[in-house]
């Protein structure tokens, strides 16, 4: 059989890239490109979810808050994935607000919309339930990860997250807004960003981390972020090859 034609590589969102043509072709008009802005809060518990979101080159954060205020990290992602079809399909409790933790742009999708292709497009179902399976796997491995490894491990696992989602080494990002992400004290993250500038892993200033290392970073890294990876990468070229043949 010939190959499917996929989507335009040019799509930023390999969610959306993954896709068949004619799949995406039929969902493109319910598409709009918006720009998100940095702290911009997508939703809240308790919210009717209006929209999902499909990152191209912003990033975003599922945090969960205690009732004292606190918050942590349950989920991130930025061009691998997408924003709130866990609403959906599954428990949205599991996090309680989304926010924009890089600002930049993002496929918008209206709820009745992305109902309706879940109804009636297989392939833009099954890419969906995928990438969810994924996010599951990152939320679980997140909570081992806050429970059993050192803050520099989960620092590591944090900026290689975004260097995968955002493809630069220069992250703009103050410690201040590590801490709370990861719900860890703000002299925690500097002092772990101090031990990987002295292994010559990252160089930061003010406001900003350059990732000099990145086999430095995988190595002083735990491993929930090979573990979050590699079902991503395996799911994805299953659905892939699926489509190939």
């Amino acid at each position: 059989m010939p190959t499917i034609e996929k989507a335009s590589t040019k799509i930023q969102n390999l969610l959306l890239a993954a896709l068949p043509k004619n799949v995406f072709d039929t969902i493109e008009p319910s598409l709009t490109l918006v720009d998100l802005k940095l702290n911009e809060v997508l939703w809240e518990m308790g919210e009717k979810r209006k929209h999902v979101y499909f990152p191209t080159t912003a990033m975003i954060c599922l945090l969960y808050e205690t009732e004292d205020g606190e918050s942590i990290e349950v989920g991130m992602t930025g061009r691998l994935g997408m924003v709130g079809i866990v609403t959906f399909i599954g428990d949205a409790r599991m996090a309680k607000r989304a926010v924009v933790i890089n600002p930049g742009q993002a496929y918008k999708m209206k709820a009745k919309d992305i109902e309706k292709y879940f109804e009636e497009i297989p392939d833009f179902h099954e890419i969906c339930m995928l990438y969810t399976q994924t996010l599951l796997a990152q939320i679980s491995q997140n909570g081992i990860c806050n429970r059993l490894h050192t803050i520099e491990q989960q620092l590591c696992r944090f900026l290689l997250i975004i260097n995968d989602n955002l493809q630069t080494t220069s992250i703009y990002i103050t410690h201040g807004r590590i801490s709370n992400v990861l719900g860890v004290r703000r002299e925690s993250i500097s002092a772990a960003a101090a031990q990987l500038q002295d292994k010559g892993l990252i160089k930061y200033t003010r406001g900003k981390i350059e990732l000099l290392d990145r086999k430095g970073l995988l190595a002083a890294s735990c491993e929930c972020y090979e573990v979050v990876k590699d079902q991503y990468e395996r799911i994805l070229g299953t659905y892939t090859s699926q489509h190939d043949s």
